[in-house]
């Protein structure tokens, strides 16, 4: 019976896969995050955190392990033993994340982008982009301050005594909303804002999506022409 095997291949020769993950580390201490591949950002993240561990000692020893295994030396292991040392001296471990992007035009292969967390400035991390995103696309759709909706979703009363099969179909939406609701919470705490100043940021981000719409779309110009010919406005093709 054979054992359980000790990484992923990822359909390479043991020679090219340790160089690819040597580039992949390099460049994510370097850089703070990337995208790739899902596997690919799964076995990175074992590496990166163990990189980060050994700058966290300190010790000479763990400098000449840092040495012998990243490429250009000069630029990480500063970052290592005195960057992310000092960001996550109070953390045992869990230095990175992992985000799905979905899947690669091509070849369909599942793409990710892992970061390596930023305490210091939450804001600047991808995830909290992708939140600020979504409540902007919600807003947008909904037309309504988002934010307070989000943090205390409600369902329905009247679906409770409804047919089975539109309960179970609501609840199901009632717990998703719960998850999200949740990842907002936390993402205010990791950001030490308030949720009006979130509100803040997604309306400025609403904002910034409709210009480019308006942009893109002729609204701009059709709302000078209304300006200007408020009685006969001529019309636009």
């Amino acid at each position: 019976m054979h054992g359980a095997s000790a990484h992923r291949k990822l359909n390479m020769k043991s020679a090219l896969r340790r160089q690819v993950l040597r580039n992949l580390t390099t460049d994510l201490i370097k850089h703070g995050r990337l995208e790739t591949t899902i596997p690919r950002a799964k076995e990175l993240r074992r590496l990166v955190d163990k990189m980060i561990t050994l700058g966290k000692r300190g010790t000479e020893h763990d400098r000449h392990q840092i040495e012998a295994y990243l490429y250009k030396p000069k630029d990480v292991v500063p970052l290592l033993m005195d960057t992310y040392a000092k960001r996550f001296a109070t953390r045992p471990g869990g230095f990175t994340r992992i985000i799905p992007m979905g899947n690669r035009k091509g070849d369909h292969a599942p793409m990710a982008v892992i970061e390596i967390l930023n305490t210091d400035e939450p804001q600047a991390e991808v995830s909290f982009s992708y939140l600020v995103r979504s409540l902007a696309s919600m807003q947008i759709a909904g037309e309504t301050k988002i934010v307070d909706q989000a943090l205390s979703p409600k369902m329905d009363d009247d679906l409770a005594y409804s047919n089975k099969r539109l309960f179970k179909k609501a609840l199901e939406e009632q717990r998703s909303r719960e998850k999200f609701a949740f990842k907002i919470k936390k993402a205010i705490k990791n950001a030490q804002i308030s949720a009006e100043q979130l509100q803040e940021i997604v309306d400025a981000d609403v904002a910034r999506a409709q210009k480019v719409v308006d942009r893109h779309s002729g609204k701009k110009i059709q709302r000078f022409v209304k300006e200007t010919w408020p009685e006969n406005t001529p019309t636009m093709l």
